[in-house]
C-alpha cells in the first residue's frame, strides 16, 4: 500500500476581490512547519493545485526534501464566482443541495466528480508511489466524504485544519489518519 497524504493549504491573507490569495504569515509559519514533518521523507512527487496558496504551503517542503513539485489544474478549489459575502451560510447550501449551483459556485456533486477522477487519476499515473497533493478545504471536505459515500457537513470542513494532512489508503481508497 503506497499511501496518499492529503494537504489542505495553510492560512491566507485575504483580500476582497482579489486573486490570487497569498500565504498570511501565519500561513508561512504553518507551512514551515508542515515542511519539517518526516512523512516527507518518503514523498516521491508533490501535486498541488494551480492556486497560489496550495503551491505555497507545499513549496518549503519540496525545496526542504528535494521533491518535484507538480501542479495539476483540477485539484483546484470549487469554482465560485469571485468573493461571496455570508460564506459560510453558502458552504451550507453548497453542502445540503449539492446538485445546485449556488450563488454560482460549481455544484457540490460536479465538484465532487472532479476531484474524486482528479485524485485517482493521479495515483493511476504514478503506481506505487508515496505521493502529497495539496489543495483547498472543499476540496480535501468532498473527497474524504467521497471515499466514504455520503456528503461532508459545514462542520467537517470547518475542522479541517489548515496545513492539515489526512493520509489515504489508495489500495483500499479507505481514509486511514484524519
Amino acid at each position: 500500500m503506497a499511501p496518499l497524504y492529503l494537504i489542505r493549504h495553510a492560512r491566507v491573507r485575504i483580500v476582497k476581490d482579489a486573486n490570487p490569495w497569498p500565504l498570511s504569515d501565519v500561513g508561512q509559519s504553518e507551512a514551515d512547519i508542515l515542511a519539517q514533518q518526516s512523512f516527507w521523507r518518503e514523498v516521491e512527487t508533490v501535486f498541488s493545485s494551480p492556486e497560489l496558496k496550495a503551491r505555497q504551503t507545499v513549496e518549503p517542503a519540496a525545496r526542504r526534501w528535494s521533491i518535484p513539485l507538480e501542479t495539476v489544474d483540477c485539484l483546484r478549489e470549487v469554482r465560485r464566482p469571485s468573493w461571496i459575502p455570508d460564506y459560510e451560510n453558502t458552504i451550507k447550501g453548497f453542502f445540503s443541495t449539492p446538485e445546485i449551483s449556488i450563488k454560482g459556485m460549481e455544484p457540490a456533486t460536479k465538484a465532487a466528480e472532479r476531484i474524486t477522477r482528479c485524485i485517482k487519476g493521479v495515483v493511476a499515473t504514478h503506481p506505487g508511489k508515496m505521493l502529497a497533493i495539496a489543495s483547498h478545504g472543499l476540496v480535501c471536505a468532498l473527497f474524504i466524504a467521497r471515499l466514504e459515500n455520503r456528503w461532508p457537513t459545514v462542520a467537517e470542513w470547518q475542522a479541517i485544519p489548515f496545513a492539515g494532512v489526512a493520509m489515504v489508503d489508495t489500495t483500499t481508497w479507505h481514509l486511514l489518519k484524519n
